[in-house]
């Protein structure tokens, strides 16, 4: 019985264990960018007024509207004892997933975009920053609904789709995630997107289906209020983060200061 009795309270130290890890695992996601909101509208293009422009083309696509995913964050300002120890963080990478429906009267499966972009460089300045990654019409024709008879158009819904956000530094580190179109607080979110994604449809994964802003015409929109998107194949340097305060920048030796654009473990 005692053996029993204390095999019984090992179980539950074990229990209490792994829920404190999954807890502070949750909690702790969005400890370097904060207050990370995912908006998600349907919206026509911009269309920039050119003299001499050609002749109207007849129309391919039914209902030109492009989904648009706008995400604002806070990167934190640096703080000796907090997980942000530096100023910039370089190659930063935003991955984005987007469940959709298969078909207008059940939800039983799903299909799947994919996409990412890495900023160049973010400054932890604790102000809003503002990222944006859109779809094109021509792919949400062709896969929102694609169960259903072709009548000629599919025009999706905008709460029809279920979007997770996630942000990571250069060596891999998750630095916040945000959600659309998923109820509760951070760990329910987390939970019920991936119930949902047991849903999806492997044959159903679009991958790539996200375009940069600078690859839509939404490119000349206020650049100033974006931050800098690598461009593929660039190589970020090895160079030292700026101190804060009053501090001079020194040439580092071998370890003397951690790499740019990856935080370092908190102190003990």
């Amino acid at each position: 019985m005692k053996i029993l009795n204390g095999m019984v309270k090992k179980l539950l130290i074990l229990i209490w264990l792994a829920a404190s890890v999954a807890l502070f695992g949750a909690a702790g996601r969005s400890s370097v960018f904060s207050r990370i909101k995912v908006d998600v509208k349907l919206e026509k293009p911009p269309i920039p007024s050119v003299n001499g422009s050609p002749h109207a083309a007849p129309h391919v696509i039914a209902d030109p509207q492009w989904l648009v995913v706008r995400v604002t964050f806070h990167p934190q300002i640096p703080k000796d004892d907090g997980p942000n120890y530096v100023t910039y963080i370089d190659g930063v990478r935003m991955s984005i997933r987007a469940l959709f429906p298969l078909t207008r009267s059940s939800s039983d499966h799903f299909g799947m975009f994919k996409g990412e972009q890495t900023l160049w460089t973010v400054c932890c300045d604790g102000k809003t920053h503002t990222a944006m990654m859109l779809i094109p019409p021509h792919l949400l024709q062709r896969y929102v609904y694609l169960a259903d008879s072709f009548s000629g158009t599919r025009i999706p819904l905008r709460g029809s789709f279920r979007i997770e956000v996630v942000f990571t530094d250069g060596a891999g580190h998750e630095l916040g995630r945000g959600y659309y179109g998923v109820s509760g607080n951070a760990a329910k979110q987390d939970e019920s997107f991936g119930r949902l994604e047991t849903q999806v449809l492997e044959q159903c994964v679009v991958d790539g289906a996200f375009f940069e802003r600078d690859a839509t015409p939404w490119r000349c929109m206020a650049p100033d209020q974006f931050d800098l998107v690598k461009p593929a194949g660039v190589k970020l340097t090895d160079v030292p983060t700026p101190p804060r305060g009053n501090g001079v920048v020194r040439i580092p030796g071998k370890g003397t200061l951690p790499r740019s654009g990856v935080i370092p473990p908190a102190k003990k």
